[in-house]
């Protein structure tokens, strides 16, 4: 057969290993792209990978992430290996940290990743070349003595699957140099595709500032997980995807833990709608009665209030409003005039003049602000078991570290 060569875009890699694989040929094939490049040995006991390597799944991450050992223990493992000269599979074994069979386990698993990788690359090209004997003259790479089965097709499958799915995750993440943002994080999410401990471990990554690759590189999971994550998030709008240059929007970052099930109301069957023209406190609000397990929709003026009474149920409003001018007063009554939904408004003034007004457009309770979060929690809880309030004097001063009193734009 001798030397082929072909634009990978043209044939395709999925194409090409099949070709390969059925066909039973042997010998060295390498894809480039740009200055990057992977070498596959199509030998008579099946594939390996011996060049170009990009670590989509390293071995010490694979045992981070199954718990096998902690970060700290990682690097101490990495110090020893580099001053020993040895393989870290060799040491983890040794070890016993993990046997023969799972290592070789995890092994072929780096090797799939690394071929999967490839799924994802455009602008390639390929050379296959059927003189094995340059392979001699390779470098020994960590993964070369891991041979897959020739048969591609369990590989063949799994590739078609996340292509299909990178096609979709591509429409919300075209460009990784895009950067990822944090919105809201409810405390469960509802999309059971989603690995909640590659979200563990993605979420605190993604700080406004790093790029979607930069996430890639810090994390502990392989690229497809990592994109399919984001992806995931993305969808739930617990992460918004934005250009680096784009300002426009909430800026605030807001994190919780996934394990935190909220203050007063967790575990309530009820839906809150949050109307405020402040984007960032807004979905701060919404985060709150998502954190305590509650549904939320959220509207930013009269109109928007309306679409939604519109269209689905609610158990409560809770509305931020100025309520020392006329405007912020009609807003409030405008709502009431729309339903007899419970309403809470929230104040910056806490006059008693102030609050009287309030409490006269019809809402069941005013709360001043700065407040905490299981303040609001609590009142909203009070007003759906069907007891109203009087005025609620000025809260105190805002915890440090309290959750509302991040929120650059609170009013």
């Amino acid at each position: 057969m001798g030397v082929i060569k072909g634009d990978l875009d043209l044939l395709g890699i999925a194409q090409l290993l099949q070709t390969l694989s059925t066909s039973e040929c042997r010998g060295i094939l390498t894809i480039s792209r740009a200055e990057e490049k992977k070498i596959l040995d199509f030998g008579p006991k099946g594939i390996r990978l011996v060049g170009g390597v990009r670590r989509t799944n390293p071995l010490g991450e694979i045992l981070v992430r199954t718990g096998r050992i902690t970060p700290e223990e990682l690097d101490a493992l990495l110090v020893e290996q580099r001053a020993a000269g040895r393989r870290l599979g060799e040491l983890v074994v040794e070890r016993g940290i993990v046997d023969r069979d799972s290592l070789d386990y995890a092994l072929r698993e780096q090797v799939a990743e690394e071929i999967y990788d490839l799924f994802t690359w455009t602008g390639s090209v390929f050379v296959f070349d059927t003189d094995r004997r340059g392979i001699e003259g390779l470098k020994a790479m960590p993964l070369a003595d891991v041979t897959l089965d020739l048969n591609v097709v369990s590989l063949m499958l799994e590739a078609a699957r996340r292509v299909d799915e990178l096609r979709q995750i591509q429409a919300v993440i075209p460009d990784q140099r895009l950067v990822a943002q944090q919105l809201e994080l409810p405390a469960r999410l509802d999309d059971p595709s989603l690995d909640r401990s590659a979200v563990e471990e993605v979420l605190p990554l993604v700080d406004g500032v790093r790029t979607i690759g930069e996430v890639i590189e810090s994390s502990f999971y392989p690229q497809f997980t990592v994109l399919r994550t984001l992806y995931g998030l993305s969808r739930q709008g617990v992460i918004k995807i934005r250009d680096q240059g784009d300002q426009r929007g909430p800026m605030t970052i807001i994190h919780r833990p996934l394990n935190s099930a909220g203050g007063a109301g967790s575990g309530k069957d009820w839906t809150a709608l949050v109307v405020s023209s402040l984007d960032t406190f807004r979905a701060a609000l919404a985060f709150c009665m998502r954190s305590a397990r509650c549904r939320a929709v959220e509207a930013r003026d009269l109109e928007e209030v309306r679409a939604v009474l519109s269209r689905q149920p609610v158990d409560v409003l809770v509305v931020d409003t100025p309520l020392d001018t006329d405007d912020g007063l009609a807003m409030a009554r405008a709502i009431r005039a729309e339903t007899r939904t419970p309403m809470i408004l929230l104040s910056n003034n806490g006059t008693k003049k102030a609050i009287v007004n309030a409490l006269q457009t019809g809402a069941e309770y005013v709360l001043v602000k700065p407040f905490k979060e299981d303040v609001l929690m609590r009142r909203i809880e009070q007003v759906l078991s069907g007891e109203t309030f009087g005025e609620e004097p000025a809260a105190p001063a805002v915890e440090q570290g309290s959750f509302l009193d991040q929120i650059s734009d609170a009013g």
